[in-house]
């Protein structure tokens, strides 16, 4: 009688365990969606302008480097020798728009159009392993607690009052 209890009791935990392992993946899955939905949403990718000038950074960077460089009297003299119009724009810019300039030329030297995507899938996998990992942390914590408590009642029930 005595072991089909625990039986029946080991059983209903198993069941418990399975479930509780089912909708820590699922959620984990949902929330590393929600996550990465959130980050596309809030950083869109960039225009096709803006990959233009990106790319044309990256095919450049030798000459770009060299005219963001060079002392306010030169830069004339080597905007008037090329012919692309980033030269020009670069020119008339504010200091401000410079910064901002020299900053897209910073990180656009590794730059590939498929970048972006790349890190929404990185960002997903990060946020779902993550996330699954902590589940499954929390679960063996559940597990654990409830074993210890299962054996501090069977203690009890032994042990002569």
């Amino acid at each position: 009688m005595e072991g089909e209890q625990e039986q029946t009791q080991e059983l209903r935990d198993n069941k418990k365990e399975v479930l509780s392992r089912r909708i820590s993946f699922w959620l984990s899955f949902t929330l590393a969606v929600v996550i990465t939905w959130w980050y596309y949403a809030s950083n869109p990718p960039d225009s096709a302008e803006m990959q233009k000038m990106r790319l044309f950074f990256k095919e450049n960077i030798m000459d770009v480097s060299k005219f963001i460089r060079l002392p306010r009297d030169e830069l004339q003299d080597f905007a008037a020798s090329k012919r692309h119009p980033f030269y020009q724009t670069y020119l008339k810019s504010s200091e401000i728009e410079r910064e901002k300039v020299k900053a897209l030329i910073h990180i656009s030297r590794d730059y590939s159009p498929n970048q972006y995507w790349f890190n929404i899938i990185f960002l997903w996998t990060i946020a779902f392993t993550t996330l699954w990992f902590l589940g499954l942390i929390l679960e063996a914590i559940i597990i654990l607690v409830r074993r210890d408590d299962t054996e501090r009642r069977e203690r009890m029930k032994k042990k002569p009052r």
